[in-house]
């Protein structure tokens, strides 16, 4: 009795195993299954990721004698201290930059991109963070970066390093330390938009 059973039951998952390989819906309600699973483990990694990057919002980070490196990003709840560094921000951009304007909209691109504000242009300027290089001792603005990151790879529109701090190596420490946070944060692969015509993202790595 006890072999009949066991028969009927692999025979009965041999025929649902049959079943699920010649049944199209079935099948395509599987992939579906795991699409949904991985999709929620991608987006779960990015809330984590952008929760760890959102730690260090504001926080000067000592990075070299007299040089300090922040991350920014506007939020209603911001001090007015963060406000002002944005301002500086955009305004070594602009020294470095002739300001462009949204052909939808007439918005200075730039300003909309580092204070992430809304318009009704079809491009899509929300979600960047601001990099910024200071010196230590009078907070002066050396370099700026603006920065969005979407999965495992950041794009980087614009670095701006203000004329008189040029050819002294500060766009490098800017970037390092950045690089040196993406990879912390699970980011692989930077896009610069300055050098999009090369197609490429370059891969980043400790």
């Amino acid at each position: 009795m006890k072999r009949k059973r066991a028969s009927a039951m692999a025979s009965s998952s041999s025929w649902a195993t049959q079943t699920a390989s010649s049944n199209p819906e079935i099948q395509s309600g599987s992939r579906k299954g795991s699409k949904t699973r991985k999709m929620n483990e991608i987006l779960k990694d990015q809330r984590s990721m952008i929760s760890g990057i959102n730690r260090i919002l504001g926080t000067p980070i000592p990075v070299s004698n007299n040089l300090t490196w922040r991350l920014l990003k506007p939020h209603k709840r911001i001090e007015s201290y963060y406000g002002t560094k944005l301002s500086s921000a955009l305004n070594a951009i602009h020294e470095c930059f002739e300001p462009s304007k949204d052909p939808y909209t007439g918005r200075d691109i730039s300003e909309d991109i580092v204070f992430d504000l809304e318009s009704d242009s079809e491009m899509n300027l929300r979600g960047f963070y601001t990099v910024v290089l200071e010196r230590s001792d009078d907070e002066e603005m050396i370099c700026a970066a603006t920065l969005r990151i979407s999965g495992d790879v950041a794009e980087l529109p614009l670095v701006a390093t203000r004329p008189q701090f040029r050819r002294l190596g500060m766009c490098k420490i800017l970037m390092n330390e950045l690089e040196n946070r993406l990879i912390e944060y699970g980011i692989v692969r930077v896009f610069d938009w300055q050098v999009a015509a090369q197609g490429t993202a370059h891969q980043i790595s400790k």
